[in-house]
């Protein structure tokens, strides 16, 4: 069949973002015979005339879009997509009557709410790459979809969601369907995945839900040759791990960065990490690997607001993260989130006490947090009189700390983070301004920007 996948997002700031997850389906059904095209709305400005199109010269037999986001994620400055993503699927119903299933990220957390809000009768809710293909023998056998797993669908009892499966790791992503210069020209670094899952079960977090809270890892070989590829096939010398915690378990980080050096791949990278598993020993390969920056969800340095938003780690674990790297030179960025339960004047001083002893390269302060179903925040939101029972979530809800007001928050936070060059608040426009990080993107910077952002205020 001829597939057209649509990714939506079109989300730049602070920079434009490869659709990852796309490719790997594209990959997937390309492998079972079908022909496969991929519509990307990052940069687009005519949406509906590239829409018909895109259409109009491929034909496709069904359609599927890709919803990464439901908003931006930014207490005070919130943006609602869903809106703009209505009115593609009402273009694409203009052009074709071919099928439409949803799927993503910021879908799978919204999979009821979003089929009715889009009008959409499928969804595929996790991952695809198994579900996608076998939705697609379901349309052509007479539409049974009762055995494809992961199907969200609607019968004539109203919405049924098929039971969830997570396979092994082994796909690959077609990279030869996105326009990568342009990715690697604006947003600087390309992305690639080397683990599935999340063992750990943060409040706030909707990750394990989505895939799963059982850790799958690909083969650390294959790893390093998807990042030659990268380099030699498409030109990308800047690559990001999307996984949450590339560090654990540790000797998987480390046999990925002992294959990079003995297959002398030159690329540098990024990733995101928890502070828990660091250590001097793999701070030091992965910077002999090419690793040019550590981005650890330390979400807080104080013991109190750690333990209420059911992190496994200490303040000594993230002081000791930031050491192992600063042992071999390495950049590190700790995100926190300010006004999550718990925190009050007390655990807010604690927090800035501790990261002025750290001295980490950057700290990036997110305030608020976004409330998602079927979290430990839900339920916090619930007691603390923040949301109703019945609430829908789909539009952006935040949990902010009763026992602080908003504007004595954002006046502390302000204060602190404007006296320090190492802090960046995208909510209060501290060290984030766009038009900079567009400049610094045309000067040719690759990977994260925030190192310069610290040091060029």
């Amino acid at each position: 069949m001829k597939v057209l996948l649509i990714s939506v997002n079109n989300e730049v700031d602070p920079y434009p973002v490869a659709p990852l997850g796309i490719l790997y389906i594209a990959g997937a059904l390309q492998k079972k015979g079908h022909s496969v095209r991929i519509f990307d709305l990052c940069f687009v400005e005519n949406e509906e005339k590239a829409i018909k199109d895109s259409i109009d010269g491929f034909s496709p037999d069904v359609i599927g879009i890709s919803i990464r986001n439901i908003d931006n994620l930014t207490f005070n400055k919130s943006l609602f997509y869903l809106p703009r993503i209505r009115d593609i699927v009402s273009d694409i119903r203009k052009y074709t009557a071919a099928p439409v299933v949803a799927g993503g990220s910021g879908f799978s957390i919204f999979a009821g709410e979003v089929l009715d809000y889009l009008n959409l009768d499928f969804g595929i809710v996790g991952e695809g790459e198994e579900a996608f293909p076998q939705w697609l023998e379901a349309l052509n056998n007479g539409g049974d979809f009762s055995t494809v797993p992961n199907l969200c669908y609607r019968t004539g009892n109203g919405l049924k969601v098929n039971v969830s499966r997570f396979s092994s790791f082994d796909f690959l992503p077609d990279r030869s369907l996105l326009d990568n210069r342009q990715y690697l020209e604006l947003g600087g670094m390309g992305n690639i995945q080397s683990k599935r899952g999340c063992p750990f079960s943060c409040a706030y977090c909707t990750y394990p839900g989505i895939n799963g809270n059982r850790l799958r890892l690909r083969d650390p070989g294959d790893v390093a040759e998807e990042m030659r590829e990268m380099v030699s096939r498409y030109g990308i010398d800047f690559a990001f791990f999307t996984d949450d915690i590339f560090n654990v378990p540790e000797e998987h980080a480390s046999a990925i960065c002992e294959e990079i050096i003995r297959g002398d791949i030159r690329i540098n990278w990024t990733c995101f990490a928890t502070p828990k598993n660091m250590s001097r020993e793999l701070a030091r390969l992965m910077k002999e690997a090419g690793c040019r920056g550590v981005e650890f969800g330390s979400d807080a340095c104080s013991e109190k607001t750690l333990k209420e938003l059911n992190k496994h780690f200490t303040i000594d674990d993230i002081a000791f993260a930031a050491e192992c790297c600063r042992s071999v030179d390495l950049p590190n960025a700790h995100y926190i989130i300010i006004g999550g339960p718990g925190e009050n004047d007390s655990t807010l001083k604690e927090t800035f006490t501790h990261f002025d002893k750290i001295r980490p390269t950057a700290v990036i302060a997110l305030i608020g947090l976004r409330i998602y179903p079927n979290t430990l925040l839900q339920k916090r939101a619930l007691a603390d009189n923040i949301i109703e029972q019945d609430a829908n979530l789909l539009e952006p809800v935040f949990y902010l700390t009763p026992e602080m007001s908003a504007d004595i928050l954002f006046h502390e936070v302000s204060i602190h983070a404007k006296q320090r060059q190492n802090w960046i608040v995208p909510g209060l426009h501290i060290r984030c301004d766009s038009k900079v990080l567009t400049m610094l993107r045309r000067m040719g910077k690759h990977g994260p920007l925030w190192d310069l952002l610290t040091l060029n205020t």
